[in-house]
């Protein structure tokens, strides 16, 4: 019986053995930290700003002994600022041994166009008002201005705090016709043109179109702002 005993013990020893010897284990923070090095590595070579803040996995890794390699799902240098889910694949000596989901918190560093003061609505912006800034996203900011010439000249739409990054929305062209200007008029039918005479009935800017009165019939017509004083009408 004893000689039994001894036999089963030796036996389950050589079985544990065995399987830990068949076995690593990888906890959390080392996952965390072998992915975080391989994703800055991606985020860093294609150079648009983007940086890890938060990496988690979500437990420890049981994986098979050998070479441990990681693949991560394509188009995370195209990433937004933000949270994000990021599938990865571990593969041990060449041969998949288990599919993660990795949660991934992302930060931007821009340069943008900001104000060099606070604005009031309606004010236009001169070359001097507006400079280039790092500024750093936590999340997408949609219809960012990129370039300053996208700014000059153009009136605010709202009241804008100095070093704020700007938006399409918060911009429009300044108005270059007041009610009551006289505008000259160009009225264009194929290779026809002809120009003639009106009164501005409502404020306009560029690319706006609006109601001008003809001075001798008082009619009115429609027509669109191209510069200042000045308008076009395409069909008539």
């Amino acid at each position: 019986m004893r000689i039994l005993l001894v036999c089963l013990g030796l036996l389950w020893g050589g079985v544990v053995g065995s399987a830990t010897g068949w076995t690593q284990v990888l906890s959390h923070s080392e996952v965390e930290e072998s992915l975080d090095m391989r994703l800055r590595a991606i985020l860093e070579e294609a150079g648009n700003g983007l940086y890890v803040t938060v990496i988690s996995s979500p437990s420890d890794l049981k994986l098979p002994n050998g070479v441990v390699s990681w693949k991560m799902g394509d188009g995370v240098e195209q990433w937004e600022p933000g949270q994000h889910t990021l599938p990865v694949t571990v593969f041990v000596g060449g041969v998949t041994a288990a599919r993660l989901q990795v949660s991934v918190t992302l930060k931007q560093r821009v340069q943008t166009p900001v104000l060099r003061r606070d604005f009031k609505r309606g004010e236009v912006v001169g070359q001097e008002d507006v400079q280039l800034a790092d500024v750093e996203l936590a999340s997408p900011l949609s219809g960012r201005v990129r370039a300053i010439q996208d700014v000059v000249g153009k009136a605010v739409t709202r009241d804008v705090r100095v070093g704020q990054p700007l938006l399409d929305r918060w911009l429009e062209g300044p108005v270059v016709v007041e009610r009551g200007t006289r505008m000259r008029v160009t009225l264009i039918r194929g290779a026809l043109r002809i120009e003639t005479s009106g009164v501005a009935m409502q404020r306009g800017r560029v690319g706006e179109f609006i109601s001008i009165r003809n001075p001798e019939s008082q009619s009115l017509y429609d027509a669109q702002v191209t510069a200042p004083g000045e308008a076009q009408v395409r069909s008539w």
